[in-house]
């Protein structure tokens, strides 16, 4: 144990993960020097990737680049889509409970409108 203990906080994420449909819950909180991840989705791929991350080590949520993140691994072994959300869920909940985020909202929103030719890149 360290001279020092952090709060035990803990954080929790609705994630919308969009055209599939499915939702995530994502609880983070910390647990001596560890912060203990739990997910609840419909999602099977979700569960199983829940299933690899429940346990990280206060910094391992954060770690760069993306190619040496367990979070981000773990997703690649698990989920079948590279646009899932919920990794990323599950580093800011991570990040909050350890106390090296503040709580705050993020959005993904495509703009609507009609796309022209000259907007195809293709």
């Amino acid at each position: 144990m360290s001279d020092f203990e952090l709060p035990a906080k803990k954080v929790t994420m609705n994630v919308e993960s969009g055209v599939c449909r499915f939702t995530a819950r994502i609880t983070a909180c910390m647990v001596d020097e560890n912060v203990r991840i739990s997910i609840v989705s419909d999602c099977p791929q979700v569960r199983e990737f829940g299933e690899r991350v429940k346990l990280l080590g206060m910094f391992e949520a954060l770690k760069m680049p993306f190619s040496e993140n367990k979070v981000f691994l773990h997703g690649g072994e698990t989920l079948r889509h590279s646009s899932c959300p919920v990794p990323t869920a599950v580093c800011k909940c991570a990040e909050a409970a350890a106390g090296f985020a503040l709580e705050r909202d993020v959005s993904l929103k495509f703009e609507k409108g009609e796309r022209t030719s000259d907007q195809n890149p293709h």
